[in-house]
C-alpha cells in the first residue's frame, strides 16, 4: 500500500504540467583595479529590488571574480526548467575581442586580450546555458569605456550576439561599437530609464525597449542609443496588466421603426478675414491658426449655424455664421457683429494649460515690459552731403537710419564724411546700454555729437546688444564629441539677446500659466516645449507692438519634422526680417556664449571653472536656481553654461566645414537643438561647444529658453 501511494504520487508529478517560474540573476561588478565604476552596484541593487517587487525569484551578486562568476551562473542555470521565464542583468565592464563579448570579473590580472578572453565570462556560453528556459531576457548595461587599452584586439562597446530564435532577447545599453555612460547621479542613464518604466503594467518587452531607447537617446544627446536583438514568439511582460472584467451591455428590446429616407448632406464654405491674427475655433474645436492679415477659406462645412471664436493676445471675439448650401459666407473679425442684433454673451472659461497651445486671452495691457521696445529708425534722405563727428565714452557700434556706419572706440572721436543730408535716427549701441536720438544733417554742414555715460540708457526687455562678427564654431579638441566638429567659420550679423533665461514672472504675465516644478518670479521657466517657446515669442511680440516672427499652423503636419516622439508636429516658419522676438539660432547662441573666443581658451561661458559660471550636478543640490546668481561672461550674459538647457531654433544635425553666413540649421531633422547644460547635467554638457537636442514637444524640468531680436 505504501509503495502504491508513492508510485501514484510519482505518476501525478510526472504527468502534471511543469508550471514555469519567473527567475532572475543580477550581477554588479564595480571594483576594478583598472577603472572603478561608480554606479554599477547601485544599478544592480536597484534592478534586483525592482525584480523582487514584481514577483521574480531573484539573486544578487556583486564584485565577482572569475570563480565567483562561473559559480553564480552555474548554480542559477541548474535550477532552470523548460517552462521558466528568466531575466539576467549585468552591470559592469565588458569587452569585445574578435567579435565575441566577454563580461569581465574583478580582481583578475588581465594584461592582454588572450588573458581577457580566458579569465572573463563568454556571453555566447551564457546564452547557451540560459536557452533551457522558455524565455530568457539578457540585459547588459556593460558597455562602459574599455579600461584595457593595452590591446587593439579589445574593442570599445559590444559586438552583436546570436540568440536562440523565438526564446531569447538581448538588450544592450548602447549600440554596437559604442560606449555607454556610467552616469553622474545614482544610476547609469540606461538603468535609470529602465527602472522608471519596467514596473509599468501591461508593457511588452518590445515597447519597453523602444521607450527606454528614446529616453536615453534624448538624455545623452544622441551619444548613447540602446538597442536589442532577438525576437520572441510569445509576449513577455515584466508586469502584466490587471485583467479587466467586461461589463455586459444592457441591450433594450428592439423597437421596429419605419425606414427613413437617406438625405445626402449639403455643404458650403466660410471665408474668414482678420488683420491681427489668432487661433480660430469652430464650435469649440480648433480649426487653424491665422497670421496677421490672413484670409482663409474653410471648405466643405455642412449647412447650418456655427459659432466661430478667434483667440488672440488682444481679445477673444465670438461670431456666428449661417452656412448655406453651395455658398461662401464671409466673416470679417475686424467688423462689427451684424449677424445678430444682440450677440449672446458667452461665459469665459477658466484658463487651463491647453494641449493645443491656445494664445492667452483678455490681456489688459499692450506693453508687458516697463521699458517699451525701440521704435523703427528714421531714415529720410534729402539732397547734398554733410559731415558727422561722434565721440563716445564707450566702445560701441554706430548706426545711422538703421544702417551700420562703423565701430566707435572709447574716448576717441570718429569722423564720417560724405554723409547724405537728411533726417535720421542715430544709434550708438554698446553691449549693455544704448544712445538713440533723431538728428538732422544739412548739405555742407558738420554735425558733432559728444556723448557721456549719462546719455546711455538700458535696453528694453532685459536685452543685451551683440555686435556681429566672424568666429570659429565648434571645437578643435579631439577629446570632445564628434558632433562638435568640424570647426567651421561662421559670420553672424548683430542681434540682441536676453541676458538671462526667460524668468517665470514674465512667462506668467504673457502666457497666463506656469508649469515649472520649482516656482519663483526670478527662476527660469521650465517644462516648456519648443512649440510653447515660439508661441511665447509671438505673443510677447504682439503685446509689445512688434511684428511676430513665427507663423504657427497647427492644421498642417510639418513634413520636415522626422521625430516619431512628437505627436504635434506643427508647421512653423520664421520671418527672419520681422521686428519681433524669436529663439536664437544655434550659431547665435554659441557666438554669445564664447564672446569671440575663437580658440576655445575657455571651456565654459566666461571661465574654465564650471562652478564659477554654472549650476551643474556637482553644486546645484539637484535643483534649479534663480537666474543671474553666477558670474556672467565677458559680454554680460548669465547662465549660458548650466542651470537649464536652452531651446534654439535649429534642427539638430551634423556640422559642415564650409564657411556659412547666419546659418539657421538643417532643413529637417528629429530633434530641435538645446544648448548649455543644466543643474542636473554633467560638467561636460555645460561646455560652450557641447550640443544636444530634444523632441519639439518635450517638456522637462531642466529645459527653458532665452530670446533674441534683430537690431532693426
Amino acid at each position: 500500500m505504501k509503495y502504491a501511494v508513492i508510485i501514484l504520487l510519482l505518476l501525478i508529478v510526472c504527468l502534471s504540467p511543469l508550471w514555469g517560474m519567473r527567475k532572475a540573476l543580477v550581477i554588479g561588478n564595480a571594483d576594478y583595479k583598472e577603472q572603478i565604476l561608480r554606479n554599477s552596484l547601485n544599478d544592480a541593487s536597484d534592478i534586483y529590488n525592482a525584480l523582487k517587487g514584481m514577483g521574480f525569484s531573484a539573486s544578487l551578486f556583486t564584485n565577482l571574480n572569475r570563480e565567483g562568476f562561473f559559480k553564480a551562473v552555474g548554480e542559477f542555470v541548474s535550477t532552470l526548467t523548460p517552462s521558466d521565464e528568466v531575466v539576467f542583468f549585468y552591470s559592469g565592464h565588458a569587452a569585445q575581442i574578435e567579435g565575441k563579448n566577454y563580461l569581465i570579473p574583478v580582481n583578475e590580472y588581465i594584461d592582454s586580450a588572450t588573458r581577457c578572453a580566458y579569465l572573463s565570462y563568454d556571453t555566447s556560453m551564457l546564452l547557451e546555458e540560459l536557452s533551457r528556459a522558455a524565455i530568457s531576457i539578457v540585459i547588459l548595461d556593460a558597455c562602459r569605456d574599455n579600461p584595457f587599452a593595452f590591446s587593439r584586439s579589445i574593442r570599445s562597446g559590444l559586438a552583436p550576439m546570436t540568440v536562440s530564435a523565438g526564446s531569447q532577447c538581448v538588450v544592450f545599453a548602447t549600440e554596437q561599437g559604442r560606449t555607454a555612460s556610467d552616469g553622474e547621479g545614482r544610476n547609469s542613464p540606461f538603468t535609470e530609464s529602465l527602472l522608471a518604466n519596467i514596473t509599468t503594467p501591461g508593457v511588452k518587452i518590445t515597447d519597453l525597449i523602444q521607450k527606454v531607447s528614446n529616453e536615453v537617446a534624448i538624455k545623452t544627446q544622441e551619444r548613447q542609443i540602446p538597442y536589442s536583438t532577438g525576437t520572441l514568439r510569445q509576449d513577455f511582460y515584466f508586469v502584466k496588466a490587471e485583467p479587466v472584467t467586461p461589463i455586459a451591455p444592457v441591450i433594450p428590446p428592439a423597437i421596429p421603426q419605419e425606414p427613413k429616407p437617406v438625405v445626402p448632406p449639403s455643404y458650403g464654405s466660410i471665408k474668414v478675414k482678420t488683420s491681427f491674427g489668432g487661433d480660430l475655433y469652430i464650435d469649440g474645436e480648433f480649426c487653424q491658426s491665422l497670421f496677421a492679415g490672413d484670409q482663409a477659406t474653410i471648405k466643405d462645412i455642412q449647412v447650418g449655424i456655427y459659432e466661430l471664436k478667434l483667440v488672440s493676445p488682444k481679445e477673444t471675439i465670438m461670431r456666428k455664421v449661417n452656412v448655406k448650401k453651395n455658398q461662401t459666407t464671409a466673416l470679417d473679425f475686424d467688423a462689427p457683429d451684424t449677424y445678430f442684433e444682440e450677440r449672446e454673451k458667452i461665459p469665459e472659461q477658466e484658463q487651463t494649460i491647453p494641449d493645443e497651445l491656445q494664445l492667452p486671452v483678455n490681456k489688459q495691457s499692450t506693453i508687458i515690459n516697463s521699458v517699451p521696445p525701440l521704435p523703427p529708425p528714421i531714415n529720410k534722405v534729402t539732397t547734398g552731403t554733410g559731415i558727422l563727428i561722434i565721440e563716445s565714452p564707450l566702445t560701441a557700434d554706430c548706426y545711422l537710419g538703421g544702417k551700420f556706419l562703423g565701430t566707435l572706440n572709447a574716448g576717441k572721436a570718429k569722423k564720417y564724411t560724405s554723409v547724405r543730408a537728411g533726417t535720421y535716427t542715430l544709434e550708438v549701441l554698446h553691449k549693455n546700454s544704448c544712445y538713440r536720438k533723431e538728428i538732422k544733417i544739412n548739405n555742407r554742414e558738420t554735425v558733432k555729437i559728444t556723448l557721456n555715460n549719462a546719455d546711455f540708457s538700458e535696453y528694453p526687455d532685459g536685452l543685451l546688444y551683440v555686435s556681429g562678427g566672424t568666429f570659429q564654431m565648434g571645437t578643435q579638441f579631439l577629446n570632445r564629441s564628434e558632433d562638435e566638429r568640424p570647426r567651421h567659420e561662421v559670420q553672424i550679423p548683430s542681434f540682441m539677446m536676453t541676458k538671462t533665461e526667460i524668468e517665470q514672472k514674465l512667462w506668467k504675465d504673457v502666457m497666463g500659466y506656469n508649469r515649472s516644478e520649482i516656482k519663483g518670479d526670478n527662476y527660469p521657466v521650465t517644462n516648456v516645449s519648443f512649440y510653447e517657446a515660439v508661441l511665447f515669442c509671438n505673443t510677447l511680440s504682439i503685446l509689445n507692438g512688434l511684428t511676430p516672427c513665427y507663423n504657427i499652423d497647427k492644421s498642417k503636419t510639418d513634413p520636415n519634422n522626422l521625430c516619431n516622439l512628437d505627436t504635434l508636429k506643427y508647421s512653423i516658419t520664421c520671418n527672419w526680417n520681422a521686428s519681433g522676438y524669436r529663439l536664437p539660432t544655434e550659431a547665435e547662441w554659441e557666438y554669445a556664449n564664447r564672446c569671440g573666443d575663437n580658440y576655445n581658451k575657455l571651456q565654459f561661458s566666461g571661465s574654465n571653472d564650471a562652478n564659477a559660471v554654472s549650476w551643474n550636478f556637482k553644486n546645484s543640490d539637484n535643483k534649479i536656481h534663480p537666474v543671474a546668481t553666477k558670474t556672467p561672461n565677458l559680454w554680460g550674459f548669465y547662465d549660458l553654461s548650466g542651470n537649464v538647457y536652452e531651446w534654439c531654433w535649429d534642427y539638430y544635425d551634423s556640422y559642415h566645414k564650409e564657411k556659412q553666413f547666419h546659418p539657421k540649421g538643417a532643413g529637417k531633422g528629429v530633434y530641435r537643438v538645446a544648448r548649455g547644460g543644466s543643474f542636473d547635467s554633467g560638467i561636460d554638457s555645460c561646455s560652450s561647444t557641447a550640443r544636444g537636442g530634444f523632441a519639439p514637444n518635450f517638456q522637462g524640468s531642466n529645459l527653458g529658453f532665452r530670446i533674441v531680436r534683430n537690431i532693426h
